[in-house]
């Protein structure tokens, strides 16, 4: 564009900052992406640990029998794999949005609150949700107020 004298050379300065800025914040969140990769296939590897020494713990130090190791530790395992997956995986929705949303000019969290209220059903289910889930051993307090939260957001 600038040899064709459509832009001159301010302009083209500016736009290749602005790609030259798109490539590195591109190129550190491929990295970032990698790190989470590696991050999940290390929690694999750690669940698999754990279910072995935990059988293998069980049965030669508490003299468990392997069905009754196999229940408690794969149980415990699955704890631990939630502790440990759980951030793991915000930090990927996290990388995923600033990568989707960095090339547009909006404000992030203006979308993010329009996308969130602009389908009240969303907020509805979400509500009804928390409402089964009452019925379970979770907290019952925060998940009423949650409830009526999201509830009251639906209307």
């Amino acid at each position: 564009d600038l040899n064709a004298g459509i832009i001159d050379e301010h302009e083209a300065q500016s736009r290749r900052e602005e790609i030259t800025q798109q490539a590195d914040f591109y190129g550190a969140m491929d990295g970032a992406s990698k790190f989470v990769r590696g991050d999940a296939i290390a929690g694999i590897v750690i669940t698999v640990i754990n279910v072995v020494g935990g059988l293998i713990i069980g049965m030669a130090e508490h003299g468990m029998p392997l069905l009754d190791a196999g229940s408690l530790f794969t149980q415990l395992t699955i704890g631990d794999g939630l502790v440990s997956q759980v951030p793991a995986f915000l930090i990927s929705l996290a990388a995923g949005l600033l990568v989707t949303r960095s090339t547009q000019k909006s404000n992030l969290p203006q979308q993010f609150i329009a996308q969130l209220f602009s389908r009240p059903q969303a907020m509805w289910v979400a509500g009804a949700f928390l409402a089964i889930l009452v019925a379970t051993d979770l907290p019952r307090t925060p998940l009423m107020l949650l409830c009526a939260a999201s509830l009251g957001m639906s209307r």
